[in-house]
């Protein structure tokens, strides 16, 4: 498995590259009232309105920084089942620094009441093995404000250009 990897003070942590979209520079997001302190706000991605997370505020308890390699990650979860939709939000991390691949025969959680993972083994070119922790999209995409969040911006593309619900649909 091939994971994106960001490093929270000393530890790495790594998201699968198949709930990625798009990593951008860093995308300063509109904010939202009334929402948890992890809510970065609202962007617009390709006409879009998708909601942001901030891992750091998350994890850390402290918002991200603006820093070189602060990004804006677009995500999607993945649907287990057939009948289930995917949901497209943002998250913000610092410091990403590249793709990186867990030891063969790694097998993660697909759904957990946390959305941090379980420490995997990555490949090296060094001899020390390096553990890296894996932050579970799906998982967090339960997060309360995103789901409200989600919810608003689902009913915003549903809407006709004139504001008023798409009756066709």
């Amino acid at each position: 498995m091939q994971l994106l990897t960001f490093t929270l003070g000393q530890q790495q942590y790594g998201i699968d590259t198949r709930n990625i979209v798009e990593v951008l520079p860093f995308i300063s997001a509109n904010p939202v009232p009334q929402q948890g302190e992890e809510v970065r706000g609202l962007v617009r991605y390709r006409g879009k309105l998708v909601p942001v997370i901030d891992l750091c505020q998350l994890i850390s308890d402290r918002p991200c920084q603006l820093r070189l390699g602060t990004r804006t990650v677009v995500v999607k979860t993945t649907s287990v089942e057939a009948d289930h939709e995917s949901h497209l939000f943002a998250i913000t991390a610092e410091d990403v620094v590249g793709i990186s691949t867990t030891m063969p025969g790694i097998k993660t959680l697909e759904h957990s009441e946390s959305f941090i993972g379980p420490i995997v083994d990555i490949e090296s070119n060094t001899a020390d093995k390096k553990a890296i922790q894996i932050i579970l999209i799906n998982s967090l995409s339960n997060n309360a404000n995103l789901q409200t969040l989600i919810s608003y911006t689902r009913q915003e593309t549903e809407q006709d250009k004139t504001g008023e619900p798409d009756s066709t649909k």
